[in-house]
């Protein structure tokens, strides 16, 4: 007789069946959840850029970095430049950062401004705020 394929196929039915409602309750989570902000805000990875330490060792400066849109059809579009965005940033942060020491004082205000003047080239248009978290010298 054939129990064992007939006992193979029982338990790989019964097992597909298992399986399929374990991934039911995360198929039905769908998209991962934001961490706030709202629906027209979205959250950078930190930035990282070196610097000169002190006594010529090597330093780091890290920049937390949001953008926020009303405008639905922006937001998407963040969504979709987000790897180009990331790279300008990098590239604009590593400009002014490489005259900076472990000691040095941040003008936020200037960061800010160039980081939004990059947003908006990058982007194509205005209608993206770009929103400072914080930024660590070390």
């Amino acid at each position: 007789m054939n129990r064992r394929l007939i006992l193979s196929a029982l338990l790989s039915t019964l097992s597909a069946a298992v399986t399929g409602l374990a991934f039911v309750p995360s198929a039905q989570a769908g998209a991962p959840k934001k961490k706030g902000g709202g629906l027209g805000y979205s959250q950078f990875p930190m930035i990282s850029v070196s610097i000169r330490g002190a006594g010529h060792r090597h330093g780091s400066m890290s920049v937390e970095v949001g953008l926020y849109c009303e405008d639905p059809k922006l937001t998407e579009r963040v969504n979709l430049y987000r790897p180009r965005l990331m790279d300008a940033y990098v590239t604009k942060l590593q400009g002014y950062a490489a005259n900076l020491t472990a000691t040095s004082l941040i003008d936020t205000d200037y960061v800010g401004n160039q980081l939004q003047a990059v947003t908006d080239k990058v982007l194509g248009r205005t209608g993206a705020k770009l929103l400072l978290g914080s930024i660590l010298l070390n």
